[in-house]
């Protein structure tokens, strides 16, 4: 559900939050870029300034320290950077609900030891704390997001107040991590503030604008690494372009190179800020909610009882026909396609499903969880009722390079991790060519073959027809 549904807010054009899906985290992040490009006036004006005033700081702890793990200062600039992942906003990546792993003390380590790389080649400070991310392995945009969100979380609760005063909402005490900052001791506070309660997790939401947020920090590894190639070929014409590189190559390079990088940085302070264009919704992370929830509100289904396992099977099959119906015959496939006849990432599709069959299994007492790790790597999804009555499904787009590997590798090895029996295969076609076709006649008999070297489990396959059936301007 989002958070204008539940507390039924019908929103105005002076609302420039973020609607958060209360049951699922969006695969988007804060970045702190975006904030950066705040005009000079207004209530978010200085916050960038904050963001890289903590930064400053621990600059300078771990220069005060002679960049030794071992000293006071580097160790209390790694308490500074040890950042809870704010689930109160329900962004990011999880494997279920709202609840992701956060930043621990290793990423705190990580990010300190990428600012003793920076003192030692000359760097004082930072005007843009997420360049670490090209600097350091393991600083991603998930990470980038958390630090954004934690140091300025008390600004997020203001926001997140005002926004509850306007709309008369019902909130409740809650004590909320690092909304408060203790300059003499230099440590992050709990206080309490009355926010609005996701009826989820049972714990406070914060708001933050949508302007902020992003599919990837606008200045990032890869982005960096394009540039850093164009403007090798401006000056250098015998320069060769390397192609597809590792982000080890990418991190060496920069750090070898930090006058060209901080060139870049320039270059992206010129540029405008681009947020994630919600409406649009380019890999298909938010606008699924809204059209799976509309189908399935004037679609309800009676389903026979599920009892053992055959009647278990049979319930997993009529989940699979209705979200056929959905997307061959309700114009669920517009979804998963962008405006420009581009298809949407292969997490379109999972996140559809699961939008259209979650209230299904509910109702059926059956859970449904997505991105399962089972040791060998996450199933996309996990049915079960009771120990004995389980499911797992994998989703693979037809063309792609890997769809055999996800029907005849992984799917057994994930239920061989598991101790599952039954496994469902779904193929979903976005293209006619001659490879799709003949992937779609091999199916079958590959099925067949797979159990024949199985004999203990039960592999079924199931296909839907997602090709664009008109101009997918008319989304």
């Amino acid at each position: 559900m989002l958070f204008s549904q539940h507390f039924g807010v019908q929103r105005d054009d002076d609302d420039d939050w973020f609607d958060p899906i209360l049951n699922s985290d969006t695969h988007l992040f804060a970045d702190p870029f975006l904030i950066f490009k705040e005009p000079s006036e207004g209530f978010w004006a200085d916050a960038h300034t904050l963001l890289i005033q903590h930064f400053n700081r621990c600059f300078l702890l771990v220069a005060q320290g002679h960049c030794n793990p071992e000293s006071v200062a580097y160790k209390k600039a790694v308490d500074l950077l040890c950042f809870r992942e704010p689930r109160e906003l329900c962004l990011g990546y999880t494997q279920r609900g709202t609840a992701g792993s956060g930043g621990g003390r290793g990423y705190a380590q990580r990010i300190a030891s990428a600012i003793a790389d920076a003192i030692e080649r000359g760097v004082a400070s930072t005007s843009h704390f997420e360049e670490l991310g090209i600097i350091e392995e393991g600083i991603g945009a998930d990470r980038i997001s958390d630090i954004f969100c934690n140091i300025l979380k008390s600004r997020l609760v203001e926001y997140t107040k005002a926004v509850a005063l306007k709309y008369d909402l019902n909130t409740s005490p809650y004590s909320v991590w690092a909304s408060d900052f203790d300059e003499q001791r230099l440590r992050w506070t709990a206080c309490e503030h009355n926010l609005p309660t996701n009826p989820v997790t049972g714990g406070p939401i914060l708001l933050i604008p949508k302007r902020f947020l992003r599919d990837l920090p606008q200045i990032n590894y890869m982005d960096w690494w394009e540039w850093y190639e164009s403007e090798q070929l401006r000056i250098d014409v015998n320069y060769e372009v390397l192609g597809a590189v590792d982000k080890k190559t990418i991190i060496d390079t920069a750090r070898a190179h930090p006058q060209i990088l901080q060139r870049y940085i320039g270059a992206k302070e010129a540029e405008p800020p681009e947020p994630y264009d919600l409406e649009a919704d380019r890999h298909g992370v938010w606008v699924w909610h809204s059209a799976t929830k509309a189908f399935v509100d004037e679609n309800p289904n009676h389903f026979s009882p599920v009892h053992d396992e055959q009647s278990f099977n049979a319930f997993i099959e009529r989940l699979l026909e209705i979200f056929r119906h959905f997307i061959e015959e309700n114009g669920g496939w517009r979804l998963l396609w962008n405006e420009d006849g581009t298809e949407k990432r292969e997490t379109a599709v999972q996140l559809l499903f699961r939008g259209i069959v979650e209230q299904y299994c509910k109702a059926e007492n059956i859970v449904i969880d997505r991105e399962v790790e089972l040791g060998k790597g996450p199933v996309d999804f996990k049915f079960s009722q009771t120990y004995s009555r389980r499911a797992l499904l994998e989703v693979k787009k037809l063309h792609n390079g890997k769809f055999w590997n996800g029907l005849e590798r992984q799917l057994p090895s994930y239920l061989s991790s598991d101790e599952v029996s039954s496994g469902w295969f779904l193929a979903v076609q976005y293209k006619s060519n001659r490879s799709s076709l003949r992937r779609l006649q091999l199916l079958p008999g590959r099925v067949r073959s797979l159990q024949t070297q199985f004999p203990n489990l039960q592999i079924h396959h199931f296909t839907i027809d997602a090709m664009a059936k008109e101009s997918a301007s008319n989304l």
